[in-house]
């Protein structure tokens, strides 16, 4: 059992995770029986992907996807002439670290926008910051940064 210090102690440290899995294996007999180093790994896995997970929510949030729940595996090929291949490689977001932009183009309807958040969204799990935004958007901004006074 834990004491309430130590509790402290470990919110101090911004890992209220591991209280969390402390306390789950408190309650599990089959936990109980394993080595301390064993406990201590199932903990630090735990703890570990709940804070990539926090990271990469944190990252789809601040990247105001569109559609923030669009998704790689969810892109339908057949009906949008969209070729797989090029899709696959892009997903792998190597074009990133290569400063190779990306532009998708089409009709309405075709499917650029969800592209590129299932995109944008894969380069946050891979911890890259990322944001959404039109053209149209970017050029408003671009527009207005150069009235900005230069100092």
């Amino acid at each position: 059992m834990m004491n309430d210090e130590t509790k402290r102690k470990l919110r101090e440290m911004n890992l209220p995770e591991m209280i969390q899995m402390i306390e789950q294996q408190n309650q599990d007999s089959i936990t109980l029986s394993m080595t301390f180093e064993e406990r201590f790994q199932h903990i630090v896995d735990f703890v570990y992907q709940e804070k990539y997970n926090n990271k990469v929510q944190g990252l789809i949030k601040r990247a105001k996807f569109r559609i923030p729940s669009a998704d790689i595996t969810s892109i339908y090929y057949d009906q949008r002439k969209i070729e797989r291949n090029v899709i696959q490689e892009l997903s792998t977001c190597q074009f990133i670290h290569r400063n190779v932009n990306v532009i998708f183009a089409g009709f309405t309807g075709s499917g650029k926008t969800f592209c590129a958040c299932a995109l944008g969204r894969e380069a946050c799990k891979q911890g890259v910051r990322t944001r959404y935004i039109r053209v149209a958007d970017l050029l408003i901004e671009r527009d207005e940064a150069s009235l900005l006074p230069r100092g």
